[in-house]
């Protein structure tokens, strides 16, 4: 196999430099190859570790459809949240390319990986200084495992100028290795033990919250989520793949993602789509409204029943319901939603959800819906531009890629891009952890609090810590 692989690529290279001789410029060359079943993602994240700063990992929930990205073959140029700007140089990009798949499948070939920042508009602090506003990248090496099918794609930017034998030659080693240390399950563990963990800015959310509720009465705003952020340090430099492994195990219906950048990783276990696409059809998730899950069977039901009947969370879910049905609307001919939410549960908590399912207009692309959803009122609140404007005002965390849209997209104009929420900043011996609360009228300073502490509980326990450990 990798004998006619290393052929496939040689060929392919040299077309590719010989086409960037013709029309001047660099060309993307892609190829993508099914390997053995028998590789674990997670290894495969870890067999990259000398890639620092250049691997991303994706997971869908329950492990159906899942990505890891290793090294860097192209960038975008992307200093603000300007989805237009960015499809227009990914679908140049792509016309001149040379891309060799065997089978149509989504996901594999030259794939957009990355993410963009909750509100550029927002001043931003030191805490995000290894991150741009956003950052998205073609991965050198894909691992692509889709119904128990893996594939691997090698993307390489070639010149009239590059050396065929010697870039052949070098990404046929790397992938090798990158392969052959990935066949075992993921070993490694935890060793962290947290000597601190600091509530930033508590005192002043909480006064915010009573603000802007104040506020909300009065007819001001219908809807603001707030934000706030613990810090955590711990004797020992926090690594991305083992709190992968652990996201893996404890939160098997999120969407598990890690984005590193320099020194430091965006990593985390969302339960929330913001939108799907797969050929015409596209979904997004209303999901908002939140309670604890119970100790017991019986517990469990009777918070998720209070949660279904509560006034306050029900308003608060149709907000957003309204504001994602409009959006599809101009964006799908058709659409279908039902008329009451359900309870979707991960371990810790759990939501009213309802699902939007569409069908897209011809012209309209996954970008496209991502800028139209981008913040819905889970995130951000309602209306859109009023919350965001009061966000700026009175929350003091830089939210940087906090609550920005995470995910992916193919050549195909098939991709997904979840809510990154549940996740947390990895710098060194350092993390900072986020969670939010949407605040309407008639919530409560102490409640939402409660509810933030719920919401950090999935990345606290992926960190070896606890809820009991927040002080």
């Amino acid at each position: 196999m990798i004998t006619i692989q290393h052929r496939g690529l040689h060929n392919n290279v040299a077309l590719g430099v010989e086409k960037a001789r013709v029309y001047s410029r660099s060309i993307l060359v892609s190829q993508s190859t099914k390997v053995s079943s028998n590789i674990d993602p997670i290894s495969f994240y870890q067999s990259g570790k000398h890639y620092k700063g250049e691997r991303v990992y994706w997971s869908a929930p329950n492990s159906g459809f899942l990505m890891v990205g290793i090294g860097n073959a192209y960038t975008f140029n992307a200093d603000a949240n300007d989805f237009e700007k960015l499809e227009q140089e990914w679908n140049e990009l792509v016309e001149e390319s040379l891309i060799d798949i065997p089978e149509k499948r989504t996901g594999i070939g030259p794939v957009v990986q990355g993410a963009f920042s909750f509100d550029p508009k927002k001043e931003k602090t030191n805490l995000w200084r290894n991150f741009p506003v956003a950052k998205l990248t073609i991965p050198t090496f894909l691992l692509t495992i889709s119904n128990n099918e893996v594939w691997f794609t090698i993307n390489t930017i070639v010149k009239d100028t590059t050396n065929i034998d010697s870039l052949v030659s070098s990404l046929v080693e790397e992938q090798n290795q990158l392969l052959n240390n990935s066949t075992s399950g993921y070993s490694g563990g935890l060793g962290q033990t947290f000597t601190k963990i600091k509530e930033v800015s508590k005192e002043q959310w909480i006064v915010s919250v009573d603000k802007v509720a104040r506020q909300i009465r009065q007819h001001e705003i219908e809807k603001v989520v707030l934000a706030r952020e613990i810090r955590i340090e711990s004797d020992l430099s926090f690594l991305a793949e083992d709190i992968l492994n652990r996201l893996r195990a404890e939160q098997p219906t999120s969407y598990i993602f890690a984005l590193e950048s320099g020194e430091d990783c965006f990593i985390g276990a969302s339960p929330e789509r913001l939108v799907k696409k797969e050929g015409t059809e596209v979904l997004s998730t209303c999901l908002a409204g939140s309670i604890a899950r119970g100790k017991t069977t019986a517990e469990d039901d009777v918070l998720g029943n209070l949660l279904l009947n509560d006034e306050k969370n029900l308003h608060e879910h149709n907000v957003v319901v309204r504001a994602i049905t409009t959006a599809f609307k101009q964006c799908c001919e058709q659409i279908s939603i039902p008329e009451k939410p359900v309870l979707y549960k991960v371990r810790d908590i759990q939501h009213l959800y309802t699902p939007v399912v569409g069908k897209i207009k011809d012209n309209v692309s996954l970008l496209t819906l991502v800028q139209k959803l981008h913040p819905t009122p889970a995130l951000g609140g309602y209306p859109q531009q009023e919350a965001l404007q009061k966000i700026r005002e009175v929350e003091a965390l830089d939210r940087g890629l906090y609550a920005g849209p995470i995910g992916w997209l193919d050549t195909n104009g098939n991709g997904e891009f979840a809510v990154a929420i549940r996740s947390g900043l990895l710098q060194g011996k350092e993390a900072s952890l986020f969670a939010g609360c949407g605040i309407v009228g008639d919530s409560d300073p102490s409640s939402e609090y409660r509810e933030t502490q719920i919401k950090f509980r999935p990345m606290l326990s992926a960190l070896g810590g606890s809820f009991n450990d927040i002080k």
